[in-house]
Order: C-alpha cells, then sequence, then structure tokens
C-alpha cells in the first residue's frame, strides 16, 4: 500500500489551537513554479487558452487571508509556461503548501479548475484568481479554464485506502494524530493514519507553534521578579480543593521554600507549578492525575520532537493566556514546522498515510475496539482491522456550531455570531464515534474564545511581555497576562467586542519582524502604525490625549515592576520606542474542553469507569485535562504529549 502524498494544511488564521505569533509573516518572493505544458488529452477537456494567448508576462494580485498576494504569469502562443509568487502576508509554513500546489497544478494541467487545499480558501482563491485576471490580460479565457476539471492520476489511484490489516490505526492527522503515529511506528509497530481532509495538519498547522514547558537551561536568565513571586503566593493561598490537589499544592510550597532559601533570583518553575498553575486556571475542575502527566512530559516531549526535526528559538517567552514565562516557540512561529517534521519522520518510519479517508465508526469485537469503517478517497466504505489498538485523535468540535450550542454552559452566545479561527475539520467526530461505543465524556460545556482573532489581519505576536491592550476609547481595560476566557469576556465587554494591541519597534523586532514584512502590513492596510503614539491614535481612530495617557501609565508600570490596578503581573520592556504598532483584534471560538475521557496511558474511559480494551485518544478530542479554561501554549504540549504515550502504550499492547 502506498503513503499518500501529504499535503500540508494552508489555511492562515491568526493564533489558533495553541497561540504564539500570528498575522501576516514574511514578503519574501517565492521561486517560480515552471512545469511542462500538459497536451489536452491529459485533461477531461481542451484548455480554452490553447493557441489564444499573446505570449508574455503579466502581473496580477488577488485578496488573500492577509491581504494582496500578487503574482506573474508567463504564457506561450498556447500554453501556460510559469507563475511566480510576489510579495504577499500570507503567513510563512503555513501558506506554503497553497503556493507550492496550486500554480504547479495549475500549469501542469492547463487549467483553473484545480482543487483548493482543504481549508485553505483564501490562499488558494487568491492564486486562482490572480492567474484568471493574468489569463484575461493575455487575451485568453479564463471562465472556459475555470471549466476544465482535472482528473486524479495513476499515482492518486494507487494511493486510495483499501481493506486493510495492520498493528495500530490512528484516526486524524494533526499534531496529537502524527506523534501518535510516529510513536507507535518507533515502538515496533505497523501504523495506518487517516485524515478526512485533504491535508495534514490540523489545529497544530494552524497555531503559532507556543509549547510550554519547565526548562530550568532556557529559563536561566529570566528574573523572578516581586509581581511573579506574589502570582505563586496567590495559587498557593488557595484552599484544598481534593486530596490529589492538596498533595500537589504541598509539593510546589516545598519547592518555593526551598527556591526562597537558596537565594536565587532566576525565574522560579517546576512541572508541578505548571501543573498546579494548570489546575488553578481551569478552575479546580481538571484531572490532577492528566495535569501531572502533561507537565511532567512536557520537556522529555520536547526533546524528543528535537531528535525528530523540530527546532526551537532559545528564547522563552509568555504566550497569551500562558500565566508564565514558559513557552517555547518554532523558529517561523507556525506549528507547521511542527507538522513537517513529524509528517517526514513517520513517514520514513514507515507510517502509511491517507488523506481526504473519514473514519465513520468503530469497529467493536468481544468488547474491544478492533478497526474502524472508513470512507476511502474514491468515496469507498472499507474496513481497517487494528490488532493492537485504535487511536482517536480528530481533535475538537469548535467548527461544529450546532455542538458548540447543544453543550455550552459557559457564555451567553456561543452560535452562528461567532466565528472560529480552528480546522474546519474539528467538527467533533471522534467523540460521536467515541460515545457510540460507550466512552464517558468529560467538560463539554467548557468552550473556550481567543481574544487574539485578527480583524485587521496583521499582528506582531501572541505574547504580552512588552505589549498593551486597549479598547476604542484608548484605554486598557485588563490584565493582557491574564486567562483566555477572563481576556475574551473583557473584549466581549468593549465597543464593538473589539481592540487593539499597542507595541514599539523594540517589540516588532525582538519578534523578528522586518521593516519589509512591517511595511507591507501598513502599506496594505493590515497594521496600523505611527512614529509617534498621537500620530498612532489618529491612524486608529482612537483619542490621541487617551491612548498617550494610556502608554504613559503601562510605562510606569513597568518601570515599578508590580503588579498593577488590573493585576497584571508580567513586565519586560516599555513602550518608547517609534515607530509604534497596532493591530485589532476580536474574540472567536478556540478550544473545546470537552471530549472522551482519558487515563494516564491515554486509554479511553467508558461511562462504567473502566478502561475501554484497545482505545486510545490524544489531543483536542480528550477532556478533562483544561478544566473550564485552556492555559495558552499547552495546548499543543497535550496533543504531542499524549499523542506520543498513546503510540507507545498501544504499539506494547
Amino acid at each position: 500500500m502506498k503513503k499518500v502524498a501529504a499535503v500540508l494544511l494552508s489555511m492562515t488564521l491568526l493564533l489558533s489551537g495553541c497561540g504564539g505569533n500570528g498575522g501576516s509573516q514574511d514578503t519574501t518572493t517565492a521561486a517560480p513554479t515552471t512545469a511542462a505544458p500538459t497536451t489536452a488529452a491529459e485533461t477531461t477537456a481542451e484548455p480554452a487558452g490553447q493557441g489564444a494567448y499573446k505570449a508574455g508576462t503579466y502581473t496580477a494580485s488577488a485578496q488573500g487571508n492577509n491581504g494582496p498576494v500578487e503574482l506573474s504569469v508567463t504564457f506561450s502562443q498556447d500554453a501556460i509556461t510559469e507563475i511566480a509568487i510576489g510579495k504577499h502576508g500570507e503567513t510563512t509554513g503555513i501558506s506554503d503548501g497553497a503556493f507550492e500546489k496550486i500554480p504547479a497544478a495549475i500549469i501542469e494541467n492547463q487549467s483553473l479548475g484545480v482543487d483548493t487545499i482543504s481549508g485553505a480558501t483564501y490562499t488558494s482563491q487568491a492564486i486562482l484568481d490572480a492567474v484568471a485576471d493574468c489569463v484575461t490580460q493575455a487575451g485568453g479565457d479564463a471562465e472556459a479554464l475555470r471549466a476544465v476539471t482535472v482528473e486524479g492520476g495513476e499515482e492518486a489511484e494507487s494511493a486510495v485506502l483499501a481493506d486493510s490489516e495492520v498493528d495500530v490505526l490512528v484516526i486524524g492527522g494533526g499534531g496529537a494524530g502524527l506523534s501518535a503515529a510516529l510513536s507507535a511506528s518507533q515502538n515496533g509497530a505497523s501504523v495506518i493514519l487517516v485524515e478526512k481532509l485533504s491535508a495534514l495538519g490540523g489545529n497544530t498547522f494552524r497555531c503559532g507553534g507556543a509549547f510550554n514547558a519547565c526548562d530550568p537551561e532556557r529559563q536561566k536568565d529570566i528574573p523572578m521578579t516581586e509581581a511573579l513571586s506574589s502570582a505563586v503566593e496567590k495559587v498557593l493561598a488557595h484552599e484544598d480543593v481534593s486530596e490529589d490537589h492538596a498533595k500537589l499544592k504541598a509539593e510546589v510550597q516545598a519547592q518555593w521554600d526551598e527556591y526562597k532559601a537558596s537565594g536565587n533570583t532566576m525565574l522560579f518553575d517546576t512541572p508541578e507549578w505548571h501543573a498546579l498553575q494548570s489546575i488553578d486556571a481551569g478552575d479546580y475542575e481538571g484531572n490532577v492525575e492528566l495535569v501531572r502527566t502533561l507537565t511532567t512530559n512536557t520537556l522529555d516531549t520536547l526533546n524528543w520532537l528535537s531528535d525528530n526535526g523540530v527546532e526551537w528559538t532559545d528564547e522563552v517567552s509568555t504566550v497569551v493566556g500562558a500565566l508564565w514565562n514558559r513557552s517555547h516557540q518554532t523558529p517561523n512561529n507556525s506549528g507547521a514546522d511542527i507538522i513537517a517534521a513529524l509528517e517526514k519522520n513517520a513517514t520514513e518510519s514507515g507510517v502509511e498515510i491517507y488523506l481526504d479517508s473519514k473514519a465513520e465508526e468503530l469497529i467493536v469485537e468481544d468488547g474491544r475496539v478492533a478497526g474502524a469503517v472508513i470512507t476511502n478517497a474514491a468515496g469507498e466504505k472499507v474496513t481497517v482491522k487494528a490488532k493492537k489498538g485504535v487511536i482517536m485523535a480528530t481533535g475538537g468540535f469548535s467548527a461544529n456550531v450546532e455542538m458548540r450550542v447543544k453543550y455550552n454552559k459557559q457564555w451567553e452566545d456561543i452560535g452562528e455570531s461567532l466565528t472560529t479561527n480552528n480546522s474546519p475539520g474539528a467538527t467533533g467526530d471522534g467523540i460521536v464515534m467515541g460515545e457510540a461505543v460507550g466512552a464517558n465524556l468529560v467538560g463539554m460545556g467548557w468552550i473556550q474564545l481567543m481574544p487574539l482573532n485578527s480583524v485587521s489581519g496583521g499582528g506582531i505576536s501572541g505574547y504580552v511581555n512588552s505589549s498593551l491592550y486597549c479598547n476604542k476609547e484608548g484605554k486598557r481595560f485588563v490584565a493582557e497576562d491574564q486567562r483566555r476566557d477572563v481576556l475574551a469576556e473583557a473584549v466581549l465587554a468593549q465597543t464593538d467586542k473589539l481592540f487593539y494591541i499597542v507595541c514599539d519597534q523594540k517589540e516588532a523586532e525582538l519578534r523578528g519582524r522586518t521593516p519589509e514584512v512591517l511595511g507591507y502590513m501598513v502599506d496594505n492596510g493590515l497594521l496600523y502604525s505611527g512614529d509617534t503614539i498621537a500620530e498612532l491614535a489618529e491612524n486608529m481612530g482612537v483619542p490621541a490625549d487617551a491612548l498617550e495617557q494610556t502608554v504613559k501609565e503601562f510605562n510606569e508600570a513597568v518601570k515599578a515592576d508590580k503588579p498593577d490596578e488590573f493585576g497584571r503581573t508580567t513586565w519586560e520592556n516599555t513602550i518608547e520606542t517609534g515607530p509604534f504598532y497596532a493591530p485589532s483584534f476580536s474574540p472567536a471560538v478556540h478550544h473545546t474542553m470537552g471530549g472522551l475521557e482519558i487515563n494516564g496511558n491515554a486509554e479511553v474511559i467508558n461511562t462504567e469507569g473502566e478502561v475501554i480494551p484497545g482505545f486510545y485518544a490524544a489531543g483536542e478530542v480528550t477532556g478533562g485535562i483544561h478544566g473550564t479554561n485552556r492555559v495558552g501554549g499547552n495546548a499543543v504540549p497535550d496533543a504531542l504529549c499524549f499523542g506520543k504515550i498513546a503510540g507507545v502504550n498501544a504499539a506494547g499492547n
């Protein structure tokens, strides 16, 4: 059986799955895409432009997700011969799939009827629209080219999933599924992974690449401030909620007392403190055992990812909603780096990957989950039997409005009035399949809104250390380092449910924004800018005197390095070095905390509290870990830690 060639997901929505940096990225010009024109026999209709082009190179642009996408198209008298991507504001890494695949398919098939990358509507459509403009300029018939349908080739036909038997079946091709598949394969199991979309990645691919982990080596130069110390004392002062919580709190108290007695001035952090913070941030609704499993495995998982080709920057900061300086970051500020490395290593390890293959139901034999019925890429129902186990990794249900409304017990309105910045594949399929075989569901009512869903289209970063949030009146309204649900609720109370993140040139440079990228975003209205705060305010449309006073008070708070009137404790740099920048944001549905109940071995638990033999789960399809609110930067380690655990245990079953 052949592995389907993985097409990485290219939809670029700001700050999805795990937080981190978002918005437009580098506007470097991609290499030209060229291919020999096909003959009319290779498509289902003769290319409409054949013999009718005015030879030459033409340029055009069309609206992408983060602004205009510019490109040039070269024509011979009878064919499109080259497409070169020019300036654009799409996210590096995330948009690469569309830029690589769409132009190549247009040239190969001499057609504008090629499929867009699943979930990459804006970027893919921008390429198609801009090429159509060039076709018209060259005297061709763009509408006729759109009508030229494209058929799959021999390789695609040979890669369609058939009835199979394997050691481990993984359902879902995001970070959790790929880490589970790679882990199982590295532990000696034969593995098939199925993904219902036409691309791998899920929410991990769409996220900013932030990964929380206690990492003494990378955290050694971060100072422990009075404000941070007060945050530790506050959480330790909380009354005992359960025996497990009391035990965890006692461990952290002992660690904190030892730290203070040592005279150490560097950042205090331990896996247990990470766990206690996460439990506290989820209003003590999270399962302490599962949270401990997560936080004690994050650094090992991060190092495992490094061993498998994922790169991390040396700097550790606080991504929005992360609460502590332990957020690691991929170099491109994108989860695409993680997905690419996992896919490459899974393939080399022998994992068979099938796209456009949707699991419909689980097969249970003698009380054990023994496989699944799957609709393959040809639309046929096939059966995959799994001798050792099935791992469910299909993600949450943020993109399923009906499920959001059904289970919501947190927000006044969680329906169609709110968009989601999650993968379109996050429709709760795995939860439904799991419930059908007796799996217990936990935490289904808790749904997280991400406050940083871009309205203007651009951004500097998702880090809070050196930025302030202000409303349309030019005033701060919340502690920027607060939990995401607190931030979202505060934003929903502001005028037009909108806010701005204000920062300066120091922060832009610290987050890797080049002058070219910043200039592009400003020129295309993705980012407001001004050489002075007053000029920035004018461009934003907020009162200049109010914003100037807000920035002045913010800078004073940074220098004081103490909790301010809003309770903020995370400080780094003042906002004093122009130019100054401010994109706008509004909340979107971002994470569903509920799902299949699991234990520390990633085994799924039934409604009687017992393990369902042969059934494992990891990632957002599971529930009980995050409680009422997920800490920013905990989603990717959650998916990958438990994915790795599920793979090991399924392979050894």
